[in-house]
Protein backbone atom coordinates (compact mmCIF):
# COMPACT_ATOMS: atom_id res chain seq x y z
CA UNK A 1 0.00 0.00 0.00
CA UNK A 2 1.42 3.30 -0.86
CA UNK A 3 0.79 6.36 1.22
CA UNK A 4 1.40 10.13 -1.21
CA UNK A 5 1.03 13.32 0.19
CA UNK A 6 -1.44 14.87 -2.61
CA UNK A 7 -0.44 17.54 -4.71
CA UNK A 8 -1.42 21.18 -3.77
CA UNK A 9 -1.13 20.85 0.45
CA UNK A 10 -4.40 18.74 0.75
CA UNK A 11 -4.73 17.72 4.48
CA UNK A 12 -6.40 14.33 3.62
CA UNK A 13 -3.90 11.59 2.10
CA UNK A 14 -3.75 10.17 -1.27
CA UNK A 15 -4.00 5.97 -1.11
CA UNK A 16 -2.27 4.29 -3.90
CA UNK A 17 -2.09 7.57 -6.15
CA UNK A 18 0.40 5.55 -8.86
CA UNK A 19 -2.77 3.56 -9.84
CA UNK A 20 -5.39 4.31 -12.01
CA UNK A 21 -9.23 3.82 -10.71
CA UNK A 22 -11.28 3.68 -13.29
CA UNK A 23 -9.72 6.37 -15.67
CA UNK A 24 -11.62 7.32 -18.92
CA UNK A 25 -11.40 4.00 -20.90
CA UNK A 26 -13.26 2.55 -18.00
CA UNK A 27 -16.52 5.10 -19.11
CA UNK A 28 -17.15 3.03 -22.42
CA UNK A 29 -16.58 -0.69 -20.64
CA UNK A 30 -19.43 0.60 -18.11
CA UNK A 31 -21.58 0.32 -21.15
CA UNK A 32 -22.07 -3.19 -20.62
CA UNK A 33 -23.63 -2.82 -17.79
CA UNK A 34 -26.56 -1.14 -19.15
CA UNK A 35 -29.42 -4.15 -19.21
CA UNK A 36 -28.94 -3.80 -15.33
CA UNK A 37 -28.59 0.14 -14.40
CA UNK A 38 -28.67 3.15 -16.19
CA UNK A 39 -24.98 3.93 -17.39
CA UNK A 40 -25.25 8.00 -15.21
CA UNK A 41 -25.75 6.25 -11.95
CA UNK A 42 -23.10 4.27 -12.67
CA UNK A 43 -20.65 6.90 -13.54
CA UNK A 44 -21.70 9.17 -10.27
CA UNK A 45 -21.13 6.69 -8.00
CA UNK A 46 -17.96 6.03 -9.76
CA UNK A 47 -16.69 9.07 -9.13
CA UNK A 48 -17.45 8.82 -5.56
CA UNK A 49 -15.35 5.62 -5.23
CA UNK A 50 -12.58 7.16 -6.91
CA UNK A 51 -12.68 9.65 -4.79
CA UNK A 52 -12.85 7.41 -1.71
CA UNK A 53 -10.17 5.15 -3.26
CA UNK A 54 -7.65 7.51 -3.13
CA UNK A 55 -8.45 9.59 0.20
CA UNK A 56 -10.27 6.98 2.40
CA UNK A 57 -13.88 6.13 4.21
CA UNK A 58 -15.39 9.24 6.00
CA UNK A 59 -16.14 7.71 9.41
CA UNK A 60 -19.86 7.41 9.04
CA UNK A 61 -19.51 6.30 5.59
CA UNK A 62 -22.45 4.30 4.06
CA UNK A 63 -22.55 2.18 0.83
CA UNK A 64 -23.84 4.10 -2.28
CA UNK A 65 -27.70 3.32 -3.23
CA UNK A 66 -28.58 2.97 -6.87
CA UNK A 67 -32.49 4.10 -6.63
CA UNK A 68 -34.94 1.89 -8.44
CA UNK A 69 -35.81 4.62 -10.79
CA UNK A 70 -31.90 3.81 -12.32
CA UNK A 71 -32.63 0.23 -12.83
CA UNK A 72 -32.66 -0.82 -16.40
CA UNK A 73 -34.49 -4.67 -15.83
CA UNK A 74 -37.73 -5.40 -14.11
CA UNK A 75 -36.31 -8.82 -13.54
CA UNK A 76 -35.28 -7.37 -10.07
CA UNK A 77 -38.47 -5.72 -9.08
CA UNK A 78 -39.19 -9.18 -7.29
CA UNK A 79 -36.15 -8.85 -4.69
CA UNK A 80 -37.02 -4.43 -4.45
CA UNK A 81 -38.13 -5.97 -0.62
CA UNK A 82 -34.93 -6.96 0.51
CA UNK A 83 -31.35 -6.10 0.59
CA UNK A 84 -29.59 -6.64 -2.72
CA UNK A 85 -25.78 -5.93 -3.53
CA UNK A 86 -24.04 -5.24 -6.43
CA UNK A 87 -20.84 -4.83 -7.06
CA UNK A 88 -19.12 -1.93 -9.67
CA UNK A 89 -16.92 -3.29 -12.53
CA UNK A 90 -13.88 -1.41 -11.75
CA UNK A 91 -10.51 -0.78 -13.86
CA UNK A 92 -7.17 -0.63 -12.59
CA UNK A 93 -4.48 0.56 -14.66
CA UNK A 94 -1.05 2.96 -14.26
CA UNK A 95 0.28 5.80 -16.53
CA UNK A 96 1.58 3.68 -19.19
CA UNK A 97 0.95 1.70 -22.66
CA UNK A 98 -0.53 -1.47 -21.44
CA UNK A 99 1.18 -5.02 -22.41
CA UNK A 100 -2.22 -6.96 -21.77
CA UNK A 101 -5.27 -7.10 -19.91
CA UNK A 102 -6.52 -9.25 -17.83
CA UNK A 103 -10.14 -9.77 -16.35
CA UNK A 104 -10.46 -11.15 -12.52
CA UNK A 105 -14.04 -12.29 -11.41
CA UNK A 106 -15.53 -13.05 -8.50
CA UNK A 107 -18.80 -15.23 -7.49
CA UNK A 108 -20.77 -12.65 -6.64
CA UNK A 109 -21.40 -9.04 -4.45
CA UNK A 110 -22.47 -10.98 -1.06
CA UNK A 111 -24.24 -8.94 1.46
CA UNK A 112 -25.52 -9.40 4.77
CA UNK A 113 -28.67 -8.53 6.56
CA UNK A 114 -30.24 -5.08 5.74
CA UNK A 115 -32.60 -2.07 4.31
CA UNK A 116 -34.61 -2.73 0.98
CA UNK A 117 -32.33 -0.88 -1.02
CA UNK A 118 -29.70 -1.59 -3.42
CA UNK A 119 -26.04 -1.40 -2.31
CA UNK A 120 -22.81 -0.71 -4.31
CA UNK A 121 -19.56 -2.23 -3.49
CA UNK A 122 -16.34 -3.13 -4.95
CA UNK A 123 -14.44 -6.53 -6.13
CA UNK A 124 -12.98 -7.52 -2.61
CA UNK A 125 -13.42 -3.96 -1.23
CA UNK A 126 -10.90 -2.70 -3.21
CA UNK A 127 -12.60 0.54 -2.66
CA UNK A 128 -11.67 0.41 0.88
CA UNK A 129 -8.35 1.49 2.27
CA UNK A 130 -8.76 -0.68 5.08
CA UNK A 131 -9.71 -3.45 3.26
CA UNK A 132 -7.24 -3.29 0.91
CA UNK A 133 -4.84 -3.96 3.96
CA UNK A 134 -6.35 -6.40 5.92
CA UNK A 135 -6.23 -10.27 5.46
CA UNK A 136 -7.67 -11.86 2.39
CA UNK A 137 -8.49 -8.72 0.81
CA UNK A 138 -4.93 -7.37 1.42
CA UNK A 139 -4.17 -9.88 -0.35
CA UNK A 140 -5.79 -9.88 -3.70
CA UNK A 141 -5.26 -6.20 -3.72
CA UNK A 142 -1.47 -6.80 -3.78
CA UNK A 143 -2.14 -9.04 -6.29
CA UNK A 144 -3.89 -6.42 -8.37
CA UNK A 145 -1.79 -3.76 -7.98
CA UNK A 146 1.00 -6.50 -8.81
CA UNK A 147 -0.83 -7.67 -12.47
CA UNK A 148 -0.75 -3.73 -12.95
CA UNK A 149 2.86 -3.15 -11.94
CA UNK A 150 3.84 -6.23 -14.80
CA UNK A 151 2.05 -3.91 -16.81
CA UNK A 152 -1.42 -5.32 -17.31
CA UNK A 153 -4.77 -3.63 -17.32
CA UNK A 154 -7.02 -5.18 -15.11
CA UNK A 155 -10.76 -5.23 -14.87
CA UNK A 156 -12.47 -6.62 -11.85
CA UNK A 157 -15.71 -7.82 -11.77
CA UNK A 158 -18.49 -10.15 -10.56
CA UNK A 159 -20.32 -13.64 -11.86
CA UNK A 160 -23.60 -13.63 -10.63
CA UNK A 161 -24.12 -9.96 -11.16
CA UNK A 162 -27.01 -9.37 -8.16
CA UNK A 163 -26.97 -10.96 -4.76
CA UNK A 164 -30.33 -11.18 -3.55
CA UNK A 165 -29.79 -14.09 -1.16
CA UNK A 166 -27.82 -17.09 -1.07
CA UNK A 167 -28.23 -19.05 -4.57
CA UNK A 168 -31.25 -17.10 -5.39
CA UNK A 169 -30.08 -15.36 -8.92
CA UNK A 170 -29.03 -18.94 -9.65
CA UNK A 171 -32.23 -20.44 -9.33
CA UNK A 172 -33.77 -17.74 -11.48
CA UNK A 173 -33.37 -18.73 -14.87
CA UNK A 174 -33.63 -15.21 -16.31
CA UNK A 175 -32.27 -12.87 -14.27
CA UNK A 176 -29.53 -15.56 -14.15
CA UNK A 177 -29.06 -15.55 -17.47
CA UNK A 178 -29.06 -11.78 -17.62
CA UNK A 179 -25.92 -11.76 -15.71
CA UNK A 180 -24.36 -14.13 -18.00
CA UNK A 181 -25.19 -11.94 -21.20
CA UNK A 182 -23.74 -8.96 -18.93
CA UNK A 183 -20.36 -10.85 -18.30
CA UNK A 184 -20.31 -12.03 -21.73
CA UNK A 185 -20.74 -8.41 -22.94
CA UNK A 186 -17.51 -7.45 -20.60
CA UNK A 187 -15.31 -10.23 -22.07
CA UNK A 188 -16.65 -8.78 -25.64
CA UNK A 189 -15.56 -5.04 -24.61
CA UNK A 190 -12.79 -5.61 -22.33
CA UNK A 191 -10.93 -8.40 -24.46
CA UNK A 192 -9.17 -9.47 -21.63
CA UNK A 193 -6.02 -11.76 -22.71
CA UNK A 194 -6.57 -13.81 -19.56
CA UNK A 195 -9.98 -14.45 -17.51
CA UNK A 196 -9.63 -15.44 -14.15
CA UNK A 197 -12.51 -17.07 -12.01
CA UNK A 198 -12.07 -16.99 -8.12
CA UNK A 199 -13.68 -20.51 -7.51
CA UNK A 200 -16.40 -22.70 -8.31
CA UNK A 201 -18.98 -20.58 -8.63
CA UNK A 202 -17.56 -18.19 -11.16
CA UNK A 203 -15.73 -20.87 -13.17
CA UNK A 204 -19.36 -22.33 -13.38
CA UNK A 205 -20.43 -19.30 -14.22
CA UNK A 206 -18.04 -17.75 -16.49
CA UNK A 207 -18.03 -21.34 -18.78
CA UNK A 208 -21.95 -21.08 -19.09
CA UNK A 209 -21.87 -17.51 -21.00
CA UNK A 210 -20.81 -19.00 -23.52
CA UNK A 211 -18.10 -16.26 -24.31
CA UNK A 212 -15.71 -18.23 -25.86
CA UNK A 213 -13.23 -16.96 -23.06
CA UNK A 214 -10.89 -19.85 -21.77
CA UNK A 215 -10.81 -19.28 -18.10
CA UNK A 216 -8.31 -20.02 -15.60
CA UNK A 217 -9.67 -21.27 -12.33
CA UNK A 218 -7.91 -20.28 -8.83
CA UNK A 219 -9.52 -21.42 -5.69
CA UNK A 220 -11.49 -18.25 -3.95
CA UNK A 221 -9.18 -17.17 -0.96
CA UNK A 222 -11.65 -17.94 1.77
CA UNK A 223 -11.77 -21.71 0.36
CA UNK A 224 -11.24 -24.72 3.38
CA UNK A 225 -8.54 -25.92 3.31
CA UNK A 226 -5.93 -23.46 1.67
CA UNK A 227 -2.61 -23.59 3.58
CA UNK A 228 0.22 -21.30 3.76
CA UNK A 229 1.02 -17.69 4.39
CA UNK A 230 -0.74 -14.65 2.20
CA UNK A 231 2.60 -14.16 0.59
CA UNK A 232 2.69 -17.62 -0.68
CA UNK A 233 -0.50 -17.52 -1.68
CA UNK A 234 -0.29 -14.32 -3.63
CA UNK A 235 2.62 -15.77 -5.32
CA UNK A 236 0.54 -19.14 -6.28
CA UNK A 237 -2.31 -16.77 -7.89
CA UNK A 238 0.64 -14.73 -9.65
CA UNK A 239 1.68 -17.85 -11.30
CA UNK A 240 -1.55 -19.70 -11.78
CA UNK A 241 -2.42 -16.15 -13.67
CA UNK A 242 1.01 -15.14 -16.04
CA UNK A 243 2.32 -18.63 -16.04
Amino acid sequence: MNLISPPGGASSPTYDADLLFNPPAWNALIETQQPLFRTKALEVISDRLRQEFYHGHAPDREMPVIDRSDWNTTLLGAYADRSLGYDLPCLLSADRAPKGRIMLCAQDPLRGAGPARLTVGTFFGIDSQYHRTRRHWGMIWQLIRSLVESGYDVWVTDAIKIFAGQNIVMKDEKLRDLCYAVMAAEIAAFQPDRVVAFGSVADWALRASNSGQQVVRVLHPTARGIRGSLRDRLELYRNAILG
